[in-house]
């Protein structure tokens, strides 16, 4: 088989020509017109590569193609907007031919902020077969499970023979020979792939060889992983293997950006501060596409499971939704289908998915499920970018252009809660703190009814410049919600609920798969931290449950002292803290704060550095920043609740720096400095 990839592409658009170089994509528009580019190549068949019996034009991630042509012929029209486009050019091409090649888009609807985009194009010219695609189906027999193996091939399969390798991660091999495109390989005791914190994320490699009369025609190679999962439409736990597992995470809305490079950066980016934080589900809704295979293979590898929720009568109008599916059903974070019952038809679509990826969950809803979300003010380096500095303010031309009703629901949403922020870099902070609690509320919530509402929210990250109304900012820079989900996504939660006149209930939530033993510390404190009382009880959590685990009555210590004096709670184990918070018995508008006197010290080298925090009173959500420096926290906007120092290890993104000039810009901020 030869392959001839095309790699240099001139792009016209709107009277403009450049060289590109896929994958690429281009995309400008005026009102509601959109202008997309065309873009041309050279091809060219070098000789000695003898005409073969097949030669076949693959088109890869191709969003809003409508026409091809070779040297002026028209080899396709139409919409694509799939995965893999095969054209047979057999008639069209011949062994030392130059031609060019023409490929033009056209908008889609639903699509049209990332039409234009390709991949990869290459030419495929051969005498037998080639994969064009891989689908794995899992059943189950007892201790052991079977990988059904279906080819796709171009060309013809009566001259070639498969043969299937399956690897685990310690090294056991296990054979399948495939007969007219169908095989199946038997997994003894198979390692499961289980989503995060339930367990390991084990994969195996799959290798299919396709062979001719001497030699190794064509290779595919997919990671698998082994995994059984049902669903029921009335409750958002799923079982997993015999374990109840509760998704937890955020709405992820799909990179759609000219530049693919910076898309997948951001991807990965993405998802790598979704598992740092324990988020263990995402989930992609019907107004984009299914992401890309890179895509799942992280969330493979992290133990994200990716749950699609769809309309029925979306479906019917998006054919390419099983084909997307069908190439990334083999995944094991592909875990479920929610179909919103708008048509009459749902249950032929659910079972039209089963048949496509039969290891994957379906559930019909009968109405949309509600994600919280909350807006905040994004954070002072991208408002350094969009917004000019005399236009600062929260009622200015610029900051209305953002969302100005939103604008207005921050303010009413903050003044409940804090006090007035006196300034637009304090609001910023207080309007990042008032989203994070909402969402965290919600969260719990979810966590403590175990089932009955999604512990989803939205989003993960934004993806364009603007209010921020998730973890992340359009830079990928954690606003409050990231570190605070970090806290309630904890798979060992401790919740302290105030319900007045002295009375506090805790609530422990465990999402692991073994029970969990432990003891609940607790103290009264005052706004210095002195102690005014401290008690603690042993407790017992089966897996995958919450209990509520202990009830007291905090009136005779409090004394009329609500506005100074706050909860600090832990839960521990012999091998450790899983838990913490402090909970305040007024807002924090009305506590009695003192001035904590924070003090710092940075201290490391190269991209590695700790900040080390003093306070002498109590301090409510610490703030740290360095001003005009990339920096990943390890934690941020945590309370220092006594005098012992608190560490926090960062790394630079940016350039480097030293510890003098960390020091010299950073910048801390808590509760107390906006009164």
């Amino acid at each position: 088989m030869t392959r001839i990839e095309i790699k240099e592409f001139n792009m016209t658009s709107g009277g403009v020509q450049m060289a590109c170089t896929p994958p690429f994509s281009l995309c400008s528009s005026d009102g509601n017109e959109l202008k997309i580019a065309s873009f041309c190549a050279g091809l060219t068949v070098p000789k000695g590569s003898h005409d073969t019996k097949y030669s076949y034009l693959r088109i890869s991630d191709a969003v809003g193609l409508s026409e091809v042509k070779i040297s002026g012929e028209t080899v396709f029209e139409g919409n694509f907007s799939g995965r893999v486009l095969n054209l047979n050019v057999k008639d069209k091409i011949r062994e030392g031919g130059e031609y060019e090649l023409t490929l033009k888009f056209a908008q889609i609807d639903g699509f049209h902020l990332c039409a234009g985009l390709f991949g990869r194009v290459e030419l495929l010219r051969f005498n037998g077969a080639v994969i064009d695609r891989v689908e794995v189906k899992q059943g189950f027999d007892g201790s052991s499970a079977t990988i059904g193996i279906s080819l796709d091939m171009l060309g013809n399969s009566d001259y070639v023979r498969a043969v299937a390798t399956l690897v685990s991660g310690s090294g056991q091999i296990f054979y399948g020979g495939i007969t007219r495109g169908r095989g199946t390989i038997t997994v003894k005791d198979p390692l499961y792939w289980w989503p995060k914190n339930m367990g390991v994320q084990n994969l195996y490699r799959l290798t299919v060889n396709l062979y001719g009369d001497v030699e190794i025609e064509d290779t595919a190679e997919l990671m698998v992983g082994i995994r059984r999962v049902s669903a029921s439409d009335d409750r958002q736990a799923l079982d997993i293997l015999g374990a109840s597992y509760l998704p937890m995470g955020a709405v992820y809305t799909p990179e759609r950006r000219c530049d693919p490079a910076l898309s997948k950066n951001r991807e990965t980016a993405f998802l790598n501060s979704a598992a740092r934080v324990g988020i263990n589900a995402l989930l992609v809704q019907d107004a984009d596409m299914l992401p890309s295979d890179d895509f799942f293979c992280l969330c493979d590898a992290h133990g994200i499971a990716v749950i699609r929720e769809i309309r029925s009568s979306t479906l019917e109008c998006h054919e390419e939704e099983m084909e997307l599916l069908a190439r990334v059903g083999h995944h094991p974070s592909m875990l479920l289908y929610q179909i919103i019952h708008d048509t009459g038809n749902a249950k032929s679509l659910k079972e039209r998915i089963l048949r496509v990826a039969p290891g994957v969950a379906v559930r019909i809803l009968d109405k949309p499920l509600k994600y919280p979300k909350y807006s905040s003010i994004p954070s002072m380096a991208v408002i350094e970018k969009i917004v000019p500095k005399v236009e600062r303010n929260l009622f200015s031309r610029s900051m209305e252009a953002l969302g100005r009703g939103e604008i207005l629901e921050m303010l009413r949403s903050s003044s409940e809660m804090y006090p007035y922020a006196g300034g637009f870099e304090d609001f910023a902070y207080i309007s990042s703190l008032c989203a994070a609690e909402r969402i965290s509320e919600k969260m719990i919530e979810a966590r403590l009814a175990r089932g009955d509402k999604p512990a989803i929210y939205d989003g993960l990250g934004d993806t364009v410049l603007g209010l921020c109304r998730s973890g992340m900012d359009a830079m990928a820079e954690w606003r409050a919600t990231q570190y605070e989900a970090a806290r309630f996504f904890a798979p060992v939660l401790l919740r302290a609920e105030y319900l007045g006149d002295g009375r506090v209930v805790f609530y422990v939530s465990n999402e692991r798969r073994q029970t969990f033993a432990g003891t609940l510390e607790y103290r009264i404190a005052a706004n210095d931290n002195i102690t005014v009382h401290k008690g603690s009880v042993q407790f017992v959590v089966e897996r995958n449950s919450a209990k509520l685990v202990l009830e007291r009555d905090f009136a005779p210590y409090l004394l009329g002292h609500e506005d100074e004096y706050y909860l600090e709670c832990y839960l521990r184990d012999p091998l450790g803290t899983y838990s913490r918070g402090t909970t305040l018995f007024v807002p924090e508008k009305h506590f009695k704060f003192l001035d904590p006197k924070i003090t710092s010290m940075v201290v490391g080298a190269d991209r590695r550095f700790s900040v080390t925090l003093g306070a002498s009173a109590f301090a409510r959500r610490v703030e740290i920043s360095f001003e005009g420096r990339g920096t990943v926290l390890y934690d941020n906007y945590f309370d220092i609740t006594s005098s012992a120092p608190v560490r926090v290890s960062f790394t630079l993104t940016g350039p480097i720096s030293t510890a003098d000039e960390l020091t010299a810009s950073l910048k801390i901020r808590t509760v107390y400095g906006v009164m």
